[in-house]
Parts: structure tokens; sequence; C-alpha cells
């Protein structure tokens, strides 16, 4: 992976485990974070597609099993990022 991707993940990362931190862990429980595993850039549109891990911390049930926060928090972080992609998918998966 190229050095740029890896900032950008880490950037990504960063916003939401650190400025995001409080809404993560009131969503999904103390001690989650946020990995962004992948980012794949469009090469015949503006778009992209991120792919999320959830890492559960303490609180693991079905209450905390929804991806809606991390989806919402990724694509409302976009615009900061990327002021010139037009959509952004993001996919979500859990690890604990």
């Amino acid at each position: 992976m190229s050095k740029s991707k890896d900032k950008l993940k880490l950037m990504m990362e960063r916003y939401l485990n650190i400025i995001k931190k409080d809404e993560i862990e009131l969503m999904y429980g103390k001690g989650t974070i946020v990995k962004i595993h992948t980012i794949n850039f469009s090469i015949t549109t503006t778009s992209m597609i991120v792919e999320a891990v959830i890492i559960l911390g303490e609180t693991i049930n079905e209450e905390t099993l929804d991806r809606r926060l991390v989806d919402y928090l990724i694509q409302d972080s976009i615009p900061y990022f990327f002021p010139e992609l037009t959509s952004c998918k993001v996919m979500v998966r859990w690890d604990v």
C-alpha cells in the first residue's frame, strides 16, 4: 500500500478514535476503537469505498452491533479529507 493511503487511513482513524471517541464509546462501549482497513478509489468516477473494522471493547451484546454510527461518522468526515469526492461507500465489519 502506498504511503499516502497509509497516512489517509491514519488520519481517519485518529479522527474517529480521538475526536469522536466519546460518541463511539457511548454507542459501542468503553475501549472500542475503529480501524480503517482499506481505502479504494474509483478509477472512472469521483467515489471511494472505505472498509472499517469496529474492534469492540468491554461491552459485547446485540445492542452494540449497529453499524450506523461509524458509517455516519465516516461519511461526515469525507468532505474534510476528500473534498473532490462525490460519493463514499462504507463497509463495516466487527472484531473483538
